[in-house]
């Protein structure tokens, strides 16, 4: 049987909402450290191409909605609102409705939509998204992988092991920063 990033390879191929034989706990652990290695991976890797990518052109990309996050809330709410809120709310928005989709032949363009309307949705996190709109595609890259990797978490483990998997993955990339920010270290 398939594990981890040659399953998830394999099911991108042909998306089929079918959940996974093995139920043991540590089989799924296992799956999801081991998928979540690969998306934070694929992550700071995009993340490292958009910072070139703002390297070479005229365009501002360091504006983003996390600076307004960090004026206006304590770090506590942040890291709430970043592990907690933002993974139950945008996984039953953007993957509990591809249940409804499970016996339908619209199965694979409904997961690929949805992974497509998560990353367009962090565009908001770009104030002056009118101004690099042309960029739209590399500016929701990093949220659209992690929205396949999400949805086939939902489809082959259940929606609480997607919302933990999201969560985590907030945690890990914001977490060193806000504990930066709460031991007062400078941030450069």
């Amino acid at each position: 049987m398939k594990m981890g990033i040659s399953a998830l390879r394999s099911f991108l191929k042909d998306p089929q909402y079918q959940a996974d034989p093995e139920t043991s706990f540590s089989h799924r652990l296992r799956t999801c450290v081991q998928l979540l290695v690969w998306a934070l991976g694929l992550g700071i890797l995009l993340a490292i191409v958009l910072g070139i990518l703002e390297s070479l052109g005229p365009w501002d990309l360091d504006q983003h909605a996390f600076e307004a996050l960090l004026k206006e809330y304590p770090v506590p709410v942040i890291l709430a609102l970043l592990v907690v809120v933002a993974p139950v709310l945008e996984e039953t928005i953007f993957r509990a409705p591809l249940w409804f989709f499970r016996d339908s032949q619209y199965f694979k363009e409904a997961f690929y939509v949805s992974a497509l309307l998560f990353g367009a949705v962090h565009l908001s996190n770009f104030p002056n998204f009118s101004e690099i709109w042309y960029l739209a595609v590399f500016l929701i890259s990093p949220q659209v992988v992690l929205g396949l990797f999400l949805g086939y978490i939902r489809v082959r483990f259940g929606l609480a092991w997607a919302m933990a998997f999201h969560s985590a993955y907030n945690g890990i990339l914001a977490g060193p920063f806000l504990l930066l920010l709460v031991l007062n270290a400078p941030i450069s």
